[in-house]
């Protein structure tokens, strides 16, 4: 892999102040370039590789496979899937330049209530090639067409919004001395470069993949390997795309990108003792988040296999072709509050605590991307159920929320020594004198996570299999390690039959997370201009580990919901000299 990646950015601004106005306008221009040496796409590399799975040493209408089938499938040669990715453009090169302009003007409308009102004009083109245009993907005739070349177009058929708007206002009212109301709202573009989802489409990367008919038979053997591919003649534009070929595309027409609203209402209130509280709403909505790929061939007939992929009747196609479609949606609602002490008589203090949701009908972390759940492939930012009756389950929580969120810090100088309130001199003064203690703790409740299932019997590729719930209540048990689960396994059951699991995703929560840290400090002054500082600190002091959530798949008997793996978070003790002059 070779990456030689450049970035160029110009920004200029303008400030003007006439009476209670504040007026600032400016121009921002970026220019992504992207040279890559990658030949990869959807984990398929040049080397190839060949997956293994439970279906294919299971019986159908039987039981659910699980791991030991798939070691069997492996000892047999007998793969699930495999493939191979060849580079085909040397490098894949990119550009995309992108522009934004701005004006905001800051109010002073009264001596209680201030307004800041503004907006951002902005263009985001689609991208190319340098000489050539981008490469689009036609499911209506099963070509590839190729921008600037022969007769096609430099888009391709593809063009973006001229002028994007996105209007912003704020507003702060002194209720009294002592009470600060503060209120907004906004619209944020979604400026993502499109250069990283198009990066390597066909035939920029070329991914030969060949994949099981159903969820019972392999997709060849070991002994014969992985067969070789053509390389295409790009001089007329049209390409004919093989039928094991997987690719990625915009559709045609425009391409309407999405945008993120945000809402806030706090109120900040000074009280006695110099403490100061702010609390309030905090909310975004993501209105057409880019999805990664929509899968426009997943299979969309539970049992049907790859003849349940739309494209597999006009043209034989029982590969995934994808489609980079701003359609996703999420949500996030917050209630933040932070309690702080301003520095006075050596004590700072500040306390926080957020109580949250995410909502997401994309809501993946990228960590379920090794396919046992799925049946025939999945990975993040994509859709879990592409099948109409179940397109809705797609909409849950999302993978990286976080409900409960405490933090806490303070510094303290223990108040012994000269200028101090105790120990002003002699003895006691040089012995408790110049110490400080600091400390900070976070308190995290745990990322959801999905109890998934093999989806040999479901048979519906690109579709995410979740495992049954059979019983009411799944219990908590808190364990770690194998044999000592964190759920209750027995509440879970694979799937058997051509249907999805009754499980939704990221209904279930793992461990979460506690740190500690603490530190104490002491200033010795040498002169008037010197001084040295001693310092210890403890980092994790409790050593508590950051769990990672159990294993999910029911397709792995030996150790589903168990907590098989930590972060590095082990206790560190340092000690320091620092000295200033």
């Amino acid at each position: 892999m070779q990456r030689n990646d450049r970035v160029y950015t110009y920004v200029a601004n303008v400030n003007w102040t006439k009476g209670a106005h504040n007026i600032r306008a400016g121009i921002d221009f970026i220019h992504h370039q992207m040279n890559h040496w990658q030949p990869e796409f959807n984990g398929w590399s040049p080397r190839g590789r060949f997956n293994f799975r439970p279906g294919v040493t299971a019986s159908s209408g039987g039981a659910a496979g699980n791991n030991y089938n798939a070691y069997a499938a492996f000892l047999l040669g007998l793969q699930a899937e495999h493939g191979k990715a060849y580079q085909f453009y040397d490098p894949m090169r990119t550009r995309e330049f992108q522009q934004g302009y701005f004006i905001r003007d800051n109010w002073q409308v009264t001596r209680k209530l201030n307004f800041n009102i503004g907006a951002r004009f902005e263009h985001f083109p689609i991208m190319n090639r340098g000489e050539f245009g981008i490469e689009r993907y036609d499911p209506t005739t099963n070509k590839v067409l190729l921008g600037g070349r022969g007769n096609v177009p430099r888009d391709a058929g593809t063009s973006a919004a001229t002028i994007q708007f996105a209007p912003r206002i704020g507003l702060a009212y002194r209720f009294n001395e002592k009470t600060v109301i503060r209120a907004g709202y906004g619209i944020t573009n979604d400026p993502y470069p499109l250069s990283r989802p198009l990066r390597s489409p066909f035939p920029a990367v070329i991914v030969d993949e060949y994949i099981q008919a159903n969820g019972f038979v392999p997709s060849g053997s070991l002994t014969t390997g992985i067969g070789s591919v053509r390389f295409p003649d790009l001089s007329s534009g049209v390409l004919d795309i093989p039928n094991t070929i997987t690719t990625n595309s915009l559709l045609p027409g425009d391409f309407r990108r999405g945008y993120i609203q945000s809402y806030n209402f706090t109120v900040q209130r000074e009280l006695p003792g110099g403490f100061v509280l702010q609390t309030g709403y905090v909310g975004t909505r993501s209105i057409r988040a880019g999805v990664s790929y929509f899968n426009y061939n997943a299979g969309l007939v539970p049992g049907a296999g790859v003849n349940g992929r739309p494209l597999r009747a006009p043209f034989g196609v029982g590969v995934d072709r994808n489609f980079f479609i701003p359609m996703g949606f999420s949500r996030y609602d917050g209630w933040q509050s932070n309690l702080s002490r301003r520095y006075s008589n050596g004590l700072f203090m500040t306390m926080s605590y957020t109580w949250s949701k995410s909502i997401s009908n994309v809501p993946h972390d990228g960590n379920n991307a090794s396919g046992l759940g799925t049946a025939g492939g999945n990975s993040d930012n994509r859709f879990s159920f592409y099948v109409p009756s179940e397109f809705y389950r797609n909409r849950t929580i999302a993978a990286f929320d976080r409900a409960h969120v405490f933090q806490t810090a303070f510094t303290y100088e223990l108040p012994f020594g000269q200028g101090k309130m105790m120990a002003q001199n002699g003895a006691a003064a040089a012995v408790l004198g110049g110490w400080s203690l600091t400390t900070n703790l976070t308190l995290v409740s745990g990322n959801p996570f999905s109890a998934l299932a093999d989806g040999a019997s479901l048979s519906a590729p690109g579709n995410t299999q979740v495992a049954d719930q059979v019983n009411s209540d799944y219990s908590q048990l808190g364990g770690v390690g194998v044999g000592t689960p964190y759920y209750d396994p027995t509440a879970f059951r694979a799937v058997s039959g051509a249907r999805f699991g009754n499980m939704g995703l990221y209904n279930l929560r793992g461990p979460g997370y506690f740190n500690w840290n603490a530190g104490i400090f002491r200033r010795f002054a040498i002169t008037e201009r010197m001084n040295l500082q001693f310092r210890a600190e403890g980092l994790n002091l409790t050593n508590t580990p950051l769990l990672q959530n159990p294993n999910s798949t029911v397709t792995t008997p030996s150790n589903f919901m168990a907590i098989t793996a930590a972060n590095q978070t082990q206790r560190t003790f340092r000690f320091g000299l620092r000295f200033a002059f």
